[in-house]
């Protein structure tokens, strides 16, 4: 008689963003299969935007997330420069990435606190916690306001910010806003440190340890960051950005609407500990000393790993978004924007996304987008966490079902996975 194996289900995983869910199927003598079902609809982003306006394509983008919608736009944004041949002015950039970490502070801040700590803590979510851990949510709160508000004040708006087009900005806030926000975020440089103390406690999982290929973006002009020209492995090797197809390959699996990705054939990682993995040693400041302090937790081969490694950004991006303020400071007033051509042309920009490596690439034929090319970090990341859910359901398959379903959630919560960016694919 033909045994019959029934499903351990999450039909939604609770705190991420977008719909998805996992499967694990368990026989007499262990794990026969794990799935990371991603239920989100296909969204077709960029074939909604072949044959748009350069511009109004730009507009669209960012639609694709409301929690990285900086993210989007600013990488978009770099990937058209580059196909039309034009290249901001270093005060631009410098504002450029200001708005980038406003985006990198908010996410980190939301994942850490509130998606990532109930589950340590021993809640079901953010709300309940509010009464015992009321200097904790103050934190969190502090932190995403002032990343939302940053993201505002240089974008336009918090979400899906209009405000950086070809050539710089629509507009520059006045130069005491600038001053304002220098002074916020030195405000906000004691919570961001005491993020990462408290992360330091929390309990890094062993079930998952093994070796990870780690993949990031090699930091521009040689200062961790988020722009960069070339992409780097933890297995040494470097490339342009412009190769990623000859290293990364897409491919369709049955079980879920987003595209799992190989790196020469095998699963890899992208996220905070990618970046600190492959640069750490173009860090600085206070966060420079607290990798030193604490790098044995900040383990390649571990992803709940990831979650400390978001704390230390959150110390580390807090300071440089003061540097990268002085350094526009300096050049004031800024000209916000230059004029472009739109020549024809093809621009790939990697990027540095809160989760991880973002690819752009644009092919622009008559000032309109005739090719678009988009792979996000969770898209890049699928493989590789439906392994390490795996390797937690070898250890944990005899529990209770129950702490079996949390143990894999939060396998999958270390990834900060956002779903809905990995399903916007469509090819035509």
């Amino acid at each position: 008689m033909k045994n019959v194996y029934l499903p351990i289900t999450v039909d939604h995983i609770a705190r991420v963003e977008g719909k998805g869910g996992v499967e694990i199927v368990v026989g007499d003598d262990g794990v026969k299969e794990v799935k990371l079902n991603i239920i989100e609809g296909p969204r077709f982003f960029e074939a909604i935007t072949l044959g748009k306006k350069l511009d109004e394509a730009l507009a669209i983008y960012p639609r694709i997330c409301s929690f990285c919608s900086a993210a989007h736009k600013l990488t978009a944004v770099e990937a058209a420069e580059k196909a039309i041949g034009f290249t901001p002015r270093e005060e631009i950039q410098a504002l450029r990435e200001v708005l980038y970490i406003g985006d990198m502070i908010e996410s980190h801040a939301l994942h850490l606190y509130l998606l990532v700590l109930p589950d340590y803590l021993g809640y079901s979510g953010p709300l309940h916690m509010i009464d015992e851990y009321k200097k904790e949510m103050s934190i969190a709160l502090d932190l995403k306001n002032l990343g939302s508000w940053m993201m505002d004040e240089l974008g336009s708006r918090a979400i899906h910010q209009e405000n950086a087009v070809l050539g710089g900005f629509g507009k520059l806030p006045d130069k005491s806003v600038l001053e304002n926000m220098k002074r916020r975020l030195k405000e906000a440089l004691p919570k961001a440190e005491y993020t990462f103390e408290l992360f330091t406690k929390l309990e890094q999982y062993e079930e998952v340890e093994g070796p990870i290929t780690h993949i990031a973006v090699k930091p521009r002009n040689g200062v961790y960051g988020i722009y960069g020209d070339y992409l780097k492995a933890s297995d040494g090797n470097e490339f342009p950005s412009e190769e990623y197809r000859e290293h990364i390959k897409e491919f369709v699996v049955e079980h879920s609407f987003a595209k799992h990705s190989h790196y020469h054939g095998k699963p890899f990682m992208v996220g905070a500990i990618s970046r600190l993995v492959n640069n750490a040693d173009t860090l600085y400041g206070r966060a420079k000393e607290l990798y030193e302090s604490y790098k044995d937790l900040l383990r390649s081969t571990n992803p709940f790993a990831n979650n400390l490694a978001q704390a230390l950004e959150l110390v580390y991006f807090t300071e440089r978004a003061i540097d990268l303020i002085d350094e526009a400071l300096a050049k004031w007033p800024i000209r916000p924007r230059d004029e472009v051509a739109l020549k024809d042309g093809f621009g790939v920009s990697t990027t540095e996304a809160p989760r991880g490596v973002l690819v752009y690439a644009l092919k622009v034929e008559n000032g309109r987008v005739s090719y678009a090319d988009i792979i996000t970090p969770t898209a890049f990341n699928l493989a590789m966490m439906e392994q390490h859910v795996r390797m937690m359901a070898e250890k944990h398959y005899n529990d209770d079902p129950e702490k079996l379903k949390l143990l894999a959630e939060m396998v999958v919560r270390a990834y900060d996975p956002c779903i809905s960016c990995s399903v916007h694919v469509a090819r035509l």
